[in-house]
């Protein structure tokens, strides 16, 4: 995404936009309309559409819209915006790719730009703007030469250059694993492979990576988010909870089951300093996704009586994934296999989910109501 191209063509339109969503007159558009043109107008208008919910829910960027459209010309504002919008863009790729869409809809197979250079008679050469629909607008170089004391254009001259498609920020998937002693063993390292995998045989694995940590303890989560900075964490490994009457028999990966309706904590199993069972609680968990809110785009619990926890999170975390009640360790990796199938596909997240859970049905497995997606 072309922060700066985003920039210089948005900028001239704040007035009008702004106002268009207090007002909501038909005087406003039509009179950005015939100043701009009904093309350029248009493209503006879906240009703010998708870009002004995160604006508005971000203080500091909703800032730096207002000073920019009250002193359009301020070079110091328009560079500060530029780093908001950087900053809001390089956390929201759906959003990157929708702006760049929209953007480049007047360009023959999203290809060419025009460019134009400039000299003023009389001056220094200035930069003035991008053509879009015969007006000139942002930051663009070119040959336009303006001459007379009313500034018109003499002549023209526009130079087709190719457009290089924007790189995309990789995003880091993190993979904690626990076993702790004592509980029944999981086949966690085939599930890790198998993601593995998936990313190798996806199209778009140049937009991923998957960094592992084991026999994980609550040190090791707390420093592991720091190190990596990742966008998607997966949990595998046991939980606790309480037990249902309708469970399957092939449920495994819960531990310390206790009788239906009794009042017991559920949630993760990680390890302590010892290797042995440690339960994380519900509020410490949530606490502490919420210092990753700016980062952290999905977390999947793949583990026994995960929900409550799961839920927790997604008051910090767009989508998390956790189970209902004890899983099966064959059906929890079906899970992960359909889940990244979809996800490193470029499918959203609840997609995704979606694929996770038919995964679990094809196979025969009657666990394909376990997972449950939370969202924020």
């Amino acid at each position: 995404m072309e922060i700066s191209a985003l920039t210089s063509f948005i900028t001239p339109f704040l007035p009008y936009l702004l106002k268009l969503g207090k007002d909501a007159t038909e005087t406003v558009a039509e009179s950005a309309a015939s100043k701009f043109g009904e093309a350029a107008w248009q493209k503006a208008q879906a240009t703010w559409t998708a870009l002004s919910p995160k604006v508005n829910a971000k203080e500091t960027v909703k800032e730096a819209v207002a000073d920019v459209t009250n002193n359009p010309e301020d070079e110091d504002y328009q560079a500060a915006l530029r780093v908001q919008l950087k900053k809001l863009l390089a956390n929201d790729e759906a959003l990157a790719n929708q702006l760049t869409k929209i953007l480049q809809s007047d360009s023959p197979n999203n290809t060419l730009t025009t460019q134009i250079t400039q000299t003023v008679t009389g001056n220094q050469n200035q930069t003035i703007g991008q053509l879009s629909g015969g007006q000139v607008f942002g930051n663009v170089t070119g040959s336009v030469v303006i001459s007379g004391s009313g500034n018109s254009v003499t002549s023209t001259q526009t130079e087709q250059t190719s457009t290089k498609a924007p790189d995309l920020p990789v995003k880091t998937i993190l993979v904690l694993a626990a076993n702790p002693k004592g509980t029944s063993p999981l086949r966690l390292g085939e599930e890790v492979r198998e993601i593995q995998a998936g990313l190798d045989r996806s199209q778009y694995r140049d937009r991923f990576r998957i960094e592992q940590r084991w026999a994980i303890t609550p040190k090791d989560i707390r420093r592991a988010l720091l190190d990596y900075n990742p966008q998607i964490v997966h949990f595998s490994g046991h939980g606790v909870g309480v037990s249902q009457s309708n469970e399957p028999l092939t449920a495994n990966r819960n531990i310390s089951l206790v009788a239906e309706g009794a009042n017991e904590p559920e949630g993760l199993l990680f390890e302590d300093e010892t290797g042995h069972s440690h339960l994380v609680s519900t509020d410490a968990i949530a606490r502490l996704f919420s210092l990753f809110v700016d980062e952290i785009e999905c977390v999947l619990l793949n583990a026994c009586y995960s929900a409550t926890q799961a839920e927790a999170i997604a008051q910090h975390i767009p989508y998390v994934v956790g189970m209902k009640k004890a899983i099966g360790d064959r059906a929890a990796i079906k899970f992960s296999f359909g889940f990244y199938d979809g996800l490193l596909a470029g499918r959203p997240v609840a997609f995704a989910y979606k694929l996770g859970c038919n995964a679990i049905e094809l196979e025969g497995i009657p666990e394909h109501l376990t997972p449950t997606l939370k969202q924020k």
